[in-house]
């Protein structure tokens, strides 16, 4: 019986034994497979620091205020709402609504927001989430993009300057 036992054991550390040496094969294999994926990271070109559209600059020098927004989305409906409500003369900018859906143009109807309906440019913009805001500088140069949660937010967005906004 003690020859028995002793030979269970000794099977049992040899089974460790080849786990760990099948273990550290995987690892190998895991390192080699991340080692290619920096590589290609590395090769893939980096996307610009700063964007530009043309299609949002202005002759006139002024800041364009594009709000970016999605069909589905109700959060983005009342955004629009309030954009088209507070865009006008008192606005230190032009106000945009960009989206590729054409129901979206009708949420701005009402007030002097220009609708942009254009599925490419909504992927050239490549926002994160919707609705966001995108302020556009008046040669078409993005100066800062941000997420709007509120009327509040869209309001702060659309008033307070970039270097306030920085040190706020």
């Amino acid at each position: 019986m003690r020859a028995f036992l002793d030979s269970l054991t000794v099977l049992s550390f040899l089974g460790t034994v080849l786990l760990l040496f099948a273990f550290a094969a995987m690892l190998n294999m895991v390192r080699e497979l991340q080692g290619k994926l920096l590589q290609a990271q590395a090769a893939a070109p980096a996307a610009p620091a700063v964007r530009s559209v043309d299609r949002f600059g202005s002759a006139d020098g002024l800041p364009t205020f594009v709000l970016v927004v999605s069909e589905h989305c109700p959060n983005c409906r009342e955004r629009a709402h309030h954009l088209a409500a507070v865009a006008g003369p008192d606005l230190s900018g032009h106000a945009v609504l960009l989206a590729s859906a054409d129901r979206c143009a009708e949420w701005v109807a009402a007030g002097e927001v220009l609708p942009v309906i254009d599925a490419a440019l909504v992927g050239t913009v490549a926002v994160g989430a919707t609705p966001t805001l995108v302020k556009y500088a008046a040669d078409g140069t993005e100066e800062w993009r941000r997420v709007v949660g509120s009327d509040d937010d869209l309001d702060a967005f659309l008033a307070v300057s970039p270097s306030e906004r920085l040190s706020a």
